[in-house]
């Protein structure tokens, strides 16, 4: 299976099934979230690469992997405060987790960065979240 693939169902699933981010989005995270009207908040995968890294003689490969918190609305929402939250549950969810692929083995998993920024329409207030994983090879 590919590895990306199949990483990226398993950090969707862990977001999903994480206590602490259901608190806040109930289970809204998406690869790619739906047309029209979104809920709000929401977690959706952003772009990932993977680049070979066949270091001492192991097959595998770094998957970088994005990953968007989105808030509007009143309250927290209105501030930072909200994704801000959302963002730290997200890494908490991942950094340095331990969790089974079926095909592949997920060596490493850690967060790099979280950027914040609010959004051109004034309203929306979005972190990005950049993870980085080493998944070796079958």
């Amino acid at each position: 299976m590919d590895p990306v693939f199949e990483l990226k169902a398993a950090v969707i699933g862990r977001l999903k099934a994480d206590a602490a981010l259901a608190a806040f989005v109930a289970g809204n995270v998406f690869d790619r979230p739906p047309d029209g009207a979104k809920p709000s908040p929401y977690i959706s995968m952003g772009p990932w690469d993977a680049t070979t890294d066949e270091a001492d003689c192991i097959d595998g490969m770094e998957i970088n992997m994005q990953i968007d918190c989105w808030s509007w609305g009143g309250g927290e929402a209105f501030s930072s405060a909200e994704v801000s939250k959302i963002a730290g549950a997200v890494r908490s969810a991942l950094h340095e987790a331990e969790f089974e692929l079926s095909t592949n083995a997920l060596a490493t998993i850690s967060h790099r960065i979280t950027r914040y920024q609010r959004e051109s329409d004034g309203a929306t207030n979005r972190a990005i979240i950049t993870v980085t994983a080493f998944v070796e090879l079958p």
